[in-house]
């Protein structure tokens, strides 16, 4: 009796494995799967694991997909943000006038003791260059706003402006 519960099990474990086994013309016999993603040859508890781990492959794959994406878009709004810079500082002074000058600013009344305050002004090209760009805007938006005044107002649009890139 055990002997030929053992032949059943035996033939149901071999058609089991028969129906996994792939036959091709340049590897004759190999048990390699129709499809290295297919769950679909595999029988048993080890569908259910197969499964469970190529659901869990695509959804990795679908989050990088989706960071790398991310990236993409972001590296392209970063590009679009700097082309729109470029124009716009390239059309600034041709549009009105000309932009004011560090010369400009040490005719102004109490620009020596403002700039003992505010050293960036001078040997830091970009908060300068920014300090310039908008004097010009300031001085058409509020033309009463002169001397010192005028300088602390710049100088605390420089600080915003510069605190908020830190970030």
């Amino acid at each position: 009796m055990k002997t030929i519960a053992s032949i059943a099990i035996l033939l149901s474990f071999a058609s089991t494995t028969l129906a996994q086994e792939s036959v091709s013309a340049d590897r004759l016999g190999s048990w390699l799967p129709r499809d290295a993603n297919a769950c679909d040859t595999i029988y048993g508890s080890g569908r259910e694991l197969c499964l469970a781990d190529r659901y869990q492959i695509q959804q990795f794959e679908k989050t990088q997909n989706q960071q790398v994406s991310l990236q993409h878009e972001q590296e392209e709004n970063q590009r679009l943000r700097n082309e729109l810079l470029r124009r716009e500082l390239a059309r600034t002074p041709s549009q009105s006038g000309a932009t004011p000058t560090s010369a400009d600013f040490a005719s102004i009344a109490g620009f020596a003791s403002w700039h003992a305050e505010n050293r960036w002004f001078g040997p830091d090209r970009a908060r300068t260059e920014y300090a310039l760009l908008y004097a010009k805007d300031l001085r058409q938006e509020q033309p009463d706003l002169t001397g010192r005044p005028f300088l602390n107002a710049l100088s605390a649009r420089v600080k915003e402006i510069f605190a908020s890139n830190k970030r």
